[in-house]
């Protein structure tokens, strides 16, 4: 049993890797910036409604990518039904708002509205300055709140099993048990303030009180790693248990054969 969970732990925390790099991936170019790149006539309606389709589709291709990363961790069981269903959500209501955005975009006939409607991709709905990075961040913590449920499920198996063990490795194994435990509530307190702060991650939040959301999301980052360490050694703790009892296991076998 305690090989199998060990197989588990190393798969979610190689996903958990892979999600920390996806976190950096989104771009995070402004309004004014973009829009002098459009390079459009000042009375050229298409050009700017062009440019502002393009916006939109990569910020459709990014939600649609991190749908595809929910729904692969859902299968692979790193996260739970309820907690992809969260994240659907919220990258379905922001892939209905951009094509909403995006017929209106297109039905306007002056430059000035159809440069309205693109500042609001920018300054509304803040798919790249907010929304992607915040549920990649939702999703990699509910990856770690998966792990640490189940490592905390192994504790009374573990203590079980140490109890039977020699008592010459009584204090060794009770150590690793004591640490693995503090390490486990460590990353369940952690997660718990991390999930607390996610609805606080909003644009409208981002637009009118900038230094409140920048704080917000430092804490959530420093939860989010003090966590991640915290599983981390919990894991270091629960291998090193495992081999000791698996060679206890390998010498009471050899002695009863001999």
């Amino acid at each position: 049993m305690l090989k199998i969970s060990i197989r588990y732990i190393t798969i979610s925390f190689a996903a958990v890797a892979m999600l920390s790099i996806a976190l950096l991936a989104a771009p995070a170019t402004t309004f004014a910036a973009s829009l002098q790149t459009a390079k459009c006539a000042n009375k050229d309606v298409p050009c700017v409604i062009a440019f502002g389709n393009q916006a939109i589709v990569a910020r459709q291709n990014a939600l649609t990518t991190l749908s595809g990363k929910v729904t692969a961790q859902l299968n692979k069981g790193n996260i739970n039904s309820d907690q992809s269903a969260v994240l659907q959500a919220d990258i379905t209501t922001n892939q209905n708002n951009l094509a909403t955005l995006k017929a209106r975009l297109d039905g306007e006939t002056t430059v000035q509205a159809a440069r309205q409607d693109i500042e609001n991709i920018y300054t509304q709905l803040r798919i790249f300055a907010v929304v992607v990075p915040r549920d990649y961040r939702r999703l990699h913590v509910d990856i770690e709140s998966v792990l640490e449920a189940k490592l905390k499920n192994l504790e009374p198996q573990l203590q079980k099993s140490i109890s039977n063990a020699p008592a010459n490795e009584q204090a060794s194994l009770n150590a690793l048990y004591s640490d693995y435990t503090q390490q486990v509530a460590t990353a369940e307190t952690q997660i718990d303030m991390a999930l607390a702060l996610f609805p606080t991650l909003t644009p409208a939040n981002y637009n009118t009180d900038r230094t409140t959301y920048t704080n917000n999301l430092h804490n959530l980052k420093t939860t989010e790693t003090t966590a991640h360490t915290a599983l981390h050694q919990a894991a270091k703790d629960l291998h090193q248990i495992a081999m000791t009892l698996k060679g206890n296991a390998a010498t009471s076998t050899v002695t009863s054969g001999s």
